[in-house]
């Protein structure tokens, strides 16, 4: 089965029970319209379905993640969040999107604990398209370090070449090579992170 880009909480919850190479952060998610119609209901489903916190509360706009472009870092995520900050942080992301589509998401995970290494993989050159494996990536337990610009370790490589990569992040190409594989080839690009049990995670 061939899979399909959506929001990056649809896509994420579509990867919960296939992806084999590594494992998708429990999640909960609900649209900007729903937010503004029933809170309480949106706040129950994250309490339920997460328990009780810290969370990062992430962005998942109709202008992300999808065919396009990832526009990765143009919108916002709030971490370790609490019960009190809940509130607060679902409407900081909110107002990062402007004017909003009814398609657009806010999507609730519960913040990684034991995190080792961190960053963004992906199947293409982000600046080129061409097929090069490219992974950015930052040792230590904040997942943030990456996306937010605030220096890592780079490699690149060829995606047809025979040289065996870093051990540090050989499960993490892997993880890049099925999801490649599960959206028939078109580029793909993912935030993980890996833990001291040396679990490898999707953010």
């Amino acid at each position: 089965m061939i899979h399909t880009f959506s929001t990056k909480a649809n896509t994420l919850a579509d990867l919960q029970n296939v992806l084999k190479s590594a494992r998708i952060v429990p999640l909960q998610s609900f649209t900007v319209e729903k937010w503004r119609i029933n809170q309480e209901e949106c706040l129950d489903g994250i309490f339920k379905q997460l328990g009780a916190g810290p969370w990062i509360v992430r962005s998942s706009c109709t202008r992300e993640d999808n065919t396009d472009g990832s526009n990765a870092g143009a919108f916002l995520s709030v971490l370790n969040v609490d019960a009190q900050g809940l509130i607060p942080a679902i409407e900081q992301v909110i107002e990062v999107y402007g004017d909003t589509h009814p398609k657009d998401q806010v999507l609730i995970q519960p913040m990684l604990v034991n995190v080792v290494r961190s960053g963004v993989a992906f199947s293409h050159d982000p600046n080129t398209n061409a097929p090069y494996r490219v992974v950015n990536w930052s040792e230590g337990s904040d997942t943030s370090a990456v996306t937010s610009g605030r220096g890592g370790k780079a490699w690149q490589q060829a995606a047809q070449s025979r040289l065996v990569p870093p051990l540090c992040i050989a499960s993490t190409i892997k993880l890049i090579d099925e999801l490649l594989t599960l959206f028939g080839g078109v580029p793909v690009d993912c935030e993980f992170a890996m833990t001291d049990e040396g679990e490898e995670e999707v953010l």
